[in-house]
């Protein structure tokens, strides 16, 4: 089993497909989504494996640290390797019409054995019977789920307690398996979910469906060319029905506890976060709680995205009818008794991934900053990915969300930036007109300045030339007043020569 850090995440974002679009965010249930420059990247330590956002990404951004390799190491070694397969088997490989010829296939990879995990089921149904039957003081949260074992672990550790102190199917089949064929084989999981890769080191390796598919095609195994066999025992009977909805309730015969009011069944983020939230309040009075983070194990994000969850429970109730009219009551109670003394306890240790809440100064910043000073303000719309302006402003304070996540606020910054970008551009257009302007002053200073040149020597001329005759004349010339009055007009000439080319000098 792999050891998942930040450093080896067992979900992560492939960067270059994600757009932005926050569906992640809004269906994590961990609130392990860190948005980095538009980008949401999973925060692993966070993270319970649920695989919601793999499932809701329609863009294929977020995946999974995917095993089929080091299971082909596994099985092309000389090691003994046991495969254990989930009931919900018969959902994902509807077009595979006769199991047995599904099972032929993965014995066809390599596997020694074939078992079923609903054995598994059987045993730990039988571990619920016993707590059911003792006097609860407290309710039950059944422990089969590993994503809700986890959530409750990193966020809720005060509700261990409520935890049913019973190991999951995955787990009971492993030691159920090692003591029937030893402990020196290698267990590979073969399941929907995700999860079981970071549940338990007693099984080596985790395979979810589309994996498996995957090493089938990669070894070129196709139902007509398989051999149809049945399991290796041990044989289940009701355990097949476990992956679908109050699977766990049929195996405990309690179906009729619900009418009595003290069973509930809640499956997906918003029903099993419901209930959590009012068991942590001491709102819940139910003695038994069947909490799954999927709709059923057969909609886990290991199985083919194209499946219908009715014909898929449709598929699973034919299939465990099958095993009862199968496997007798009476063989498979002495298979049952063969395991009485394997130990299906478990204990789980709080792993507390709280982040302290900021303070609410800190909150208060953020929201005006995003322009909410009153409640009104928050429009609460969830377009950034979280139920609410406070939620998303606490997210923001813990590093783990931007501003431009909210909406409303994006659209007001924008309208902002057209306003800035229109009144730029009418001082762009009065700038060029100025500029349009300067430029013909310049040209006219060009034209003044030739002109100038051209009137200045002649001018000139004719000034010392009148002057040099006046000085000449007599005083009693009549000539003289007629050329006094020409070197004043050319004096003025000059004046006005003088002004153009100072004009001329402004303009360039």
């Amino acid at each position: 089993m792999h050891v998942f850090n930040e450093n080896k995440p067992l979900v992560y974002t492939i960067k270059d497909r994600c757009r932005v679009c926050y569906t992640c965010v809004r269906e994590c249930p961990a609130k392990a989504m860190k948005i980095i420059n538009g980008q949401a990247e999973v925060i692993g330590d966070r993270c319970i494996a649920c695989g919601n956002c793999i499932k809701v990404c329609s863009q294929e951004a977020k995946a999974f640290h995917k095993s089929i390799e080091d299971v082909q190491r596994l099985l092309n070694s000389d090691l003994k390797v046991i495969a254990c397969v989930a009931p919900s088997f018969p959902a994902e490989f509807a077009e595979i019409g006769d199991h047995r010829i599904f099972i032929g296939m993965v014995k066809e990879l390599g596997f020694d054995k074939v078992v079923e995990v609903s054995f598994g089921a059987d045993m730990v149904a039988k571990e619920y019977q016993k707590l059911v039957k003792k006097s609860q003081t407290r309710p039950i949260i059944t422990s089969d789920c590993p994503a809700i074992v986890f959530y409750i672990k990193h966020y809720h550790a005060e509700l261990l307690p409520f935890l049913a102190p019973i190991v999951s199917p995955m787990v009971a089949i492993s030691r159920v398996t090692k003591k029937q064929y030893g402990t020196d084989n290698k267990i590979v999981f073969i399941g929907p979910c995700i999860a079981k890769k970071a549940e338990s080191s007693e099984v080596d390796e985790v395979l979810t469906f589309s994996e498996l598919r995957k090493l089938f095609e990669l070894n070129n195994i196709t139902p007509k060319k398989s051999l149809a066999l049945d399991f290796d025992p041990p044989h289940s009977r009701k355990g097949a029905i476990f992956p679908v909805s109050r699977g766990l309730l049929e195996n405990l015969n309690q179906a009729d506890s619900i009418i009595e009011g003290d069973t509930i069944v809640a499956e997906g983020k918003a029903k099993f976060l419901e209930v959590i939230n009012e068991l942590e309040k001491g709102n819940i009075r139910f003695k038994h709680m069947e909490l799954l983070c999927c709709e059923g194990c057969i909609m886990g994000p290991g199985m083919s995205k194209s499946g219908k969850r009715l014909e898929r429970t449709h598929r699973i109730s034919n299939y465990a009818k099958s095993k009862l009219e199968s496997i007798p009551e009476d063989e498979w109670e002495k298979q049952i008794e063969n395991f009485k003394e394997v130990d299906f306890s478990q204990f789980f240790e709080p792993a507390d991934r709280r982040a302290p809440r900021p303070s609410e100064n800190v909150i208060n910043n953020v929201l005006q900053k995003l322009g909410k000073f009153t409640p009104k303000d928050h429009l609460n719309c969830g377009a950034c990915g979280y139920p609410t302006c406070i939620a998303h402003a606490v997210a923001i304070a813990e590093g783990l969300a931007e501003q431009e996540m909210c909406l409303p606020y994006t659209i007001e910054e924008l309208h902002k930036s057209i306003s800035d970008l229109n009144i730029s551009n009418e001082k762009l257009a009065s700038a060029r007109e100025a500029l349009e302007q300067s430029e013909k002053l310049a040209s006219m200073g060009q034209l003044s300045a030739g002109i100038a040149h051209e009137l200045n020597n002649p001018l000139g001329v004719i000034t010392l030339h009148s002057n040099i005759l006046l000085n000449k004349m007599s005083d009693e010339d009549p000539a003289r007043e007629s050329l006094k009055l020409l070197v004043e007009q050319a004096d003025r000439c000059k004046n006005i020569v003088s002004g153009l080319l100072n004009f001329a000098r402004k303009t360039m």
